[in-house]
């Protein structure tokens, strides 16, 4: 199954480069685009040196032809220099001080935290209306709320500040991330979790689209705007097949169904749509078993747009919103999900998740080809089109879940932080990108409206993006002194510990291995303790976090030359949540 995500790569910023000389035509800018990099020379075949994020601060040049054939500007950074390609920079337009929009952002109730960002995209685009949506709830709360089980996860090749280190969420006796919704998707750090979640990080001209209502408005949602969505993509001008008529039975997946699926879809808890993003949470329907028999379709041609307008029309959704989502779970359209082979189609990726023996698409296929609610089965691209977008009405936008970032994350409502789209941290944001290319310079002149939560005792900075990089893990495996035992026993996670030594013990031998091979130790080997009441052994993680183990010296207690115990203790044995199980449901 295709799964977008961004890269996770390091900012390095520490990289040096020759200063370039203050030219007349140099001038301020922001990034465009996330993850954007930024090249030694003006052509995408040299070396990179680092990324910057969006609306990152930088100083541009004049622009220069690069050997590629694209224009370049030479660019300065907080850390360095370089050149971005020209397509990934925006002049900000200065914002000239209007009295009633600043009442309107007061009445609103956004603080000053997002007063700057909202100023920003006003001076561009004065008709836009941004609300506020107040969630009476503390930001540390919804961080923590968002945090527990797996409701957020990562790419496992992200870079390590990007991924948790929570129990149950990291091994620290193998230095590796478990895999939840298949081995792909990890758990998401607190840090970049706080990034995404926190609004004041995408008020540009993209990413705020996230916050866009999905409602439809037939004036404003055309066929011709829809096809600027799809242009490029696997839907571009391509036909898609409707049902006339099935006579006979349809075939199930291969794989038995989940003992669970019919009380799960009908009791309306958790269950899981996957794709673009991982294991993605949602309320399904009532499901029945699965059929067997042949497949039977007559088709006749229908265009994407034409479906998608249907779709709209149909659920009253923002036709721009449903061809964004499925962009993001199908990307180039290759994924099973959609090939039609197995005689079923699933484009919004509906109860696709990884479980009992299933991969997440054969079961997403599975839940397509059962006879019941949202016009199963999905034995066409019609069919699965507008079920999707029916089981989304049904679920998300009736229920309040009216932005990609509410179906992200689900802070209104009695179902706080459960009953979420995605489990993709960087899901929403990057849908809100997609949808906002749907958005001609025109269209985006016309009153659009943004509802953009806001919390309580939120930081006065907005989250900022964690760009560590190297091994979190600091343990150790073992720990030993030479002639006497470790009291409790030694155990990885555990960082205090006694020993009893007679009085005018001079030194010790101290014998310390880490984890990981690449952590530094200090304090081990032959560690004089001559006025001293303990001794402290520190391991240096690559990331360079410390983890330090004490050990209390007991005098005048027992005798040396007893044998300490070193063996590695295992670590707490904290259950590893699945995806979509408690306490997420």
């Amino acid at each position: 199954m295709h799964k977008k995500v961004c890269t996770a790569l390091a900012l390095t910023l520490s990289f040096a480069m020759a200063s370039m000389p203050a030219l007349a035509g140099e001038r301020a800018a922001l990034v465009k685009g996330s993850l954007v990099n930024i090249r030694a020379e003006a052509t995408v075949k040299s070396n990179k040196v680092t990324n910057l994020f969006s609306n990152a601060s930088i100083t541009v040049n004049d622009p220069v032809q690069g050997s590629d054939g694209s224009t370049w500007y030479p660019v300065k950074y907080a850390g360095g220099q370089g050149y971005i390609r020209s397509d990934f920079v925006k002049f900000p337009v200065q914002y000239q001080r209007d009295e009633a929009f600043e009442n309107e952002l007061n009445q609103q109730g956004f603080p000053e935290s997002y007063k700057e960002g909202l100023r920003n995209l006003h001076a561009e685009f004065p008709s836009w209306r941004f609300q506020g949506m107040k969630t009476n709830l503390n930001w540390d709360a919804v961080l923590n709320g968002e945090m527990e089980g797996t409701s957020s996860l990562v790419d496992k090749n992200a870079i390590s500040s990007w991924k948790s280190t929570d129990a149950g969420k990291y091994d620290w006796n193998s230095g590796t991330w478990p895999g939840f919704d298949g081995a792909k998707w990890v758990a998401a750090s607190r840090a970049l979790t706080a990034y995404y979640l926190d609004p004041r990080n995408f008020m540009d001209e993209s990413y705020i689209f996230q916050f866009l209502l999905h409602n439809y408005n037939p004036e404003e949602q055309t066929a011709e705007g829809l096809s600027s969505v799809l242009k490029g993509t696997f839907m571009e001008s391509a036909t898609a097949s409707t049902v006339e008529e099935s006579t006979a039975s349809q075939q199930e997946s291969t794989a038995a169904a989940p003992t669970d699926d019919t009380s799960s879809f009908v009791s309306g808890d958790n269950v899981i749509v996957s794709a673009a993003g991982p294991g993605e949470f949602v309320s399904g329907g009532s499901g029945s078993g699965g059929n067997t028999g042949g497949d039977t379709v007559k088709r006749s041609g229908i265009d994407y747009t034409g479906i998608l307008m249907k779709a709209a029309e149909t659920t009253k959704q923002n036709p721009y919103v449903l061809a964004a989502m499925i962009l993001q779970e199908q990307g180039k359209g290759t994924s099973g999900s959609v090939s039609g082979a197995s005689g079923f189609y699933n484009y919004f990726n509906v109860g696709a998740y990884a479980a009992n023996g299933m991969g997440a698409v054969e079961r997403g296929l599975w839940y397509a080809g059962q006879s019941g609610s949202y016009g199963r089965p999905w034995n066409s691209h019609e069919k699965s089109i507008l079920g999707g977008a029916q089981f989304f009405a049904e679920n998300y936008l009736n229920a309040g879940q009216n932005t990609l970032y509410l179906k992200k994350w689900n802070v209104q409502g009695a179902n706080l932080y459960k009953h979420q789209y995605m489990t993709n941290v960087q899901g929403a944001a990057e849908e809100g990108a997609k949808l906002a290319k749907a958005y001609t310079a025109e269209m985006r002149q016309k009153a659009l409206v943004f509802n953009i939560p806001i919390y309580e005792n939120m930081p006065a900075e907005r989250a900022a993006i964690p760009t560590g990089t190297g091994s979190p893990n600091n343990r150790l495996t073992s720990l030993s002194i030479s002639g006497y035992n470790l009291s409790p026993s030694f155990s990885g996670e555990n960082e205090n510990y006694s020993i009893s030594l007679s009085n005018g013990t001079k030194s010790l031998d101290i014998a310390a291995t880490a984890v990981d091979a690449k952590a530094q130790i200090k304090g081990n080997g032959n560690q004089s303790v001559e006025g001293r009441d303990s001794v402290v052994i520190t391991v240096k993680a690559e990331n360079g976090s410390e983890k330090n183990y004490t050990i209390k010296l007991n005098y005048g207690g027992a005798t040396a030359n007893q044998t300490s115990s070193g063996s590695g203790g295992n670590e707490s044995g904290v259950e590893i949540i699945e995806v979509g199980k408690a306490p997420l449901s």
